[in-house]
């Protein structure tokens, strides 16, 4: 079975990470929200509190197909400076594996030195900042090989449904479809 991991730090964006989580379970997929705090209860970026699954501490990214990073401020900032998020996106992107980031999250690839000269989408507010070492297209969903990004919230079950046909297949995605009216 496919696994996915949300990584999730303070103030992440509530949709950009529930919705997904909700997208991949109806596609069978395994997913698992993680924290990267120390506690399980993560606040989102409106104040909503959400139990994880598991620590970043306890879990062995070994088995990931896709680590996924939602945007939300300061959420994608905490993403960044955490230097075991780094570790784990780098070791996830440099072995071929699926790195996905939407909104504001992109900018940990930035932050930690990873995919320069690729191409992106990510939040309008971080385009600046992104377009000085990839290549920066604005539009709603990016993939450049094993990198997938999304420019904001609104996109949310689209970039999941586009994870989910890359890890899990076309039945996966019919599966999700019908279960949610699309």
């Amino acid at each position: 079975m496919k696994k996915i991991y949300i990584l999730l730090a303070e103030g992440f964006e509530l949709i950009e990470a529930l919705a997904p989580y909700d997208v991949f379970c109806r596609g069978g997929i395994n997913v698992k929200s993680v924290s990267t705090t120390g506690d399980k209860t993560v606040s989102a970026s409106n104040g909503v509190k959400v139990l994880s699954d598991q620590l970043i501490s306890q879990t062995d990214f070994s088995d990931a197909d896709v680590i996924y990073l939602p945007g939300g401020y300061p959420g994608y900032t905490n993403l960044a400076k955490n230097s075991e998020v780094g570790k784990i996106v780098k070791n996830q992107y440099e072995s071929g594996k699926f790195v996905a980031a939407i909104c504001g999250a992109p900018t940990v690839l930035k932050a930690n030195r990873l995919a320069i000269g690729k191409t992106v989408t990510a939040h309008s507010s971080c385009a600046a900042e992104m377009k000085t070492e990839y290549n920066y297209t604005g539009k709603n969903i990016e993939r450049d090989l094993n990198l997938l990004t999304a420019i904001g919230a609104g996109h949310s079950v689209n970039f999941a449904i586009e994870i989910a046909k890359i890890v899990a297949g076309d039945q996966a995605v019919e599966k999700i479809k019908k279960g949610m009216e699309l």
